[in-house]
């Protein structure tokens, strides 16, 4: 008798007991959270997704702004290299994801590296040559070379 009792409870926790945690519910509860500006608890909800096997370079991407989001809520610098760590593996998922190239773009410049900023924001152009960031993009590029070009000149011997 206690078999098929420790089946049936076996398979209602394999099916999440009806509470709908499946991954599509975590990713529709991360948006929503998201969407509230609610960063703290929209990240829990794309990291629950993604351990659920919902992998994909969108939910990166988007857990990625979330952590950028919560990082100008708090200003915990942890948040920074979560968030440049998402955008990467977006883009190990997907190699050819402009958007996720630009906001490593802005990651990367935001931390202060504007010569990785350039390199990434270089990237996405060439793919997608008129995000509607591009002003933006390209004001960053121009004091990215500035930037270089003023460390080139202080470099002794030069």
């Amino acid at each position: 008798m206690w078999k098929p009792v420790l089946a049936a409870c076996l398979l209602l926790a394999l099916l999440g007991c009806g509470r709908g945690d499946t991954p599509e519910q975590n990713l529709k509860n991360a948006v929503s959270h998201y969407n509230q500006k609610d960063y703290a608890e929209a990240i829990k909800f794309f990291e629950k997704a993604i351990a659920q096997e919902a992998k994909s370079a969108e939910t990166y991407n988007k857990l990625g702004l979330a952590y950028r989001f919560r990082y100008e809520q708090t200003k915990d610098a942890k948040l920074l290299a979560n968030e440049i760590d998402a955008f990467q593996k977006a883009l190990k998922l997907d190699p050819k994801f402009s958007e996720a190239m630009i906001n490593l773009g802005f990651a990367y410049d935001h931390q202060g590296d504007k010569a990785k900023a350039v390199h990434w924001f270089k990237k996405a152009l060439a793919l997608n040559p008129n995000p509607p960031e591009k002003a933006k993009i390209e004001k960053l590029m121009a004091e990215g070379a500035s930037a270089h070009q003023k460390a080139g000149k202080k470099q002794p011997g030069r």
